[in-house]
């Protein structure tokens, strides 16, 4: 799917309450593996992509992500749950790649099960589109897998349109 910020109109991430952005920091590393994991373990994904099973290989994942020159730490970042100067809880991530001076690409969207429904996911995206933004990006890509029907609408709603579809046998 891709978001093509000259065709559609961003609309500003608002958090719930007792929620709050944290921005990319190489100390969260170890925050962004275990929500992905946490989040992808049990479901479709972690079927799909079998690295979201294993912790050790989310972290190994986000490190290389974020060792790569693609890396754009202003579309990378997670939500926080609780209280910032006490108890609080990483719930959500994100991470964003310049492919090029033009072109974007979300690589994951993760959200711990016992947080989803709560708008979460939308504004985490929403929120990296406005890092792709302020970083000259016109045009924002990402994979779903389309059996995945609650994220392609989630994307859809957000203003992503489908231009290309893969298929990917999976194997349990």
């Amino acid at each position: 799917m891709v978001f093509d910020f000259d065709k559609t109109h961003l609309t500003p991430p608002v958090l719930p309450t007792g929620f709050w952005f944290a921005d990319w920091s190489n100390v969260l590393i170890e925050a962004h593996a275990e929500v992905l994991h946490r989040s992808f373990r049990d479901d479709s994904d972690g079927a799909v992509f079998p690295t979201f099973r294993q912790y050790g290989l989310c972290r190994l994942l986000i490190e290389t992500i974020a060792e790569s020159h693609l890396f754009l730490p202003k579309a990378t970042l997670l939500i926080a749950f609780g209280n910032p100067e006490g108890m609080f809880e990483y719930v959500a991530n994100i991470q964003g790649l310049k492919l090029s001076d033009e072109i974007g690409a979300i690589q994951n969207v993760a959200v711990l099960p016992e947080y989803r429904r709560r708008g979460l996911a939308t504004t985490l995206v929403l929120q990296a589109l406005q890092g792709f933004r302020e970083s000259g990006i016109q045009r924002v890509s990402l994979e779903v897998t389309t059996e995945n029907h609650p994220a392609v609408c989630l994307y859809e709603q957000i203003g992503f349109t489908t231009f290309n579809t893969y298929f990917k046998e999976v194997f349990d």
